[in-house]
């Protein structure tokens, strides 16, 4: 059974830094020295896995981040073709600073994925916000360390 969207947007699926050519040669330098180094030790699989996973990483991290649909309806969120049923989220909350666009952190159940972050483009995040209330608490949640820490490496 189809449900109406309660509220709905588009917005990037992870935050995104253009990147300039020092961070290219930067990632290029470490994966090099610590390659290096398993290579020292004799970790000759452990070198060319270094490797490999730089050039992933790099691949990944320079291609801009692809919009998706998010939708909230009286089932649950939305989030590039994936319900996230409301029985399987603790709860929300939405960062009021004027620093970092706007962004829903959602607490989950599940174990494997207790938190996960949906930017809010293209509409007020207020009504983000009391269309959420109805269903779900709303509880003050900060995003790890590990994320700032990558983003502020351009990750």
């Amino acid at each position: 059974m189809a449900t109406e969207a309660l509220i709905s947007w588009n917005a990037p699926a992870h935050f995104y830094v253009e990147k300039k050519p020092d961070w290219f040669w930067v990632v290029g330098i470490i994966t090099l020295a610590l390659s290096a180094v398993a290579l020292i030790f004799g970790q000759i699989i452990t070198g060319i896995f270094i490797i490999v996973a730089a050039v992933a990483l790099v691949l990944h991290a320079s291609r801009p981040p692809k919009r998706v649909y998010c939708e909230v309806n009286d089932r649950g969120i939305i989030f590039d073709n994936t319900l996230y049923p409301f029985l399987t989220l603790d709860s929300f909350w939405i960062p009021h600073d004027e620093i970092n666009k706007p962004k829903l952190i959602l607490k989950s159940r599940k174990l494997l994925m207790p938190l996960f972050i949906i930017y809010i483009e293209e509409i007020d995040p207020e009504s983000v916000r009391e269309v959420l209330l109805k269903y779900i608490a709303e509880t003050e949640h900060h995003e790890p360390f590990l994320k700032h820490f990558l983003e502020g490496f351009g990750f």
